[in-house]
C-alpha cells in the first residue's frame, strides 16, 4: 500500500511536469510568433527610415538650389535697377 501511495504522488508530480511542459511549448510558440512580428516591424521601420533619409537629402539639395536661385534673382534685380538708374541719368 505504501508503494501505491508513492506511485500516486509520483504520478501526480509527473502530470504536473507534463502540464508545465505543455505550457512552455505554448509560450515558446507565442514567442516565435512575436519574434517574427518584431522582425517584420523592424524591416518596415528600416524601409521608412531609408525613405526619410532620401527625403532629407533631396530637401538639402533643394534648399541649396533655392538659395542659389534667390541670389541670382537679387543680382538680376540689382542689375535692372542699376540699368534703369543709368538710363534715367542721361
Amino acid at each position: 500500500m505504501e508503494s501505491d501511495a508513492r506511485f500516486d504522488r509520483l504520478e501526480a508530480k509527473i502530470d504536473k511536469l507534463a502540464e508545465a511542459m505543455v505550457k512552455l511549448v505554448e509560450i515558446d510558440t507565442k514567442m516565435d510568433g512575436l519574434v517574427g512580428h518584431n522582425i517584420t516591424q523592424d524591416n518596415r521601420l528600416n524601409r521608412h527610415s531609408e525613405t526619410i533619409d532620401d527625403h532629407a537629402i533631396k530637401l538639402a539639395m533643394n534648399a541649396k538650389t533655392s538659395g542659389t536661385n534667390e541670389w541670382f534673382i537679387r543680382i538680376l534685380i540689382a542689375a535692372l535697377v542699376s540699368a534703369a538708374a543709368f538710363m534715367m541719368r542721361g
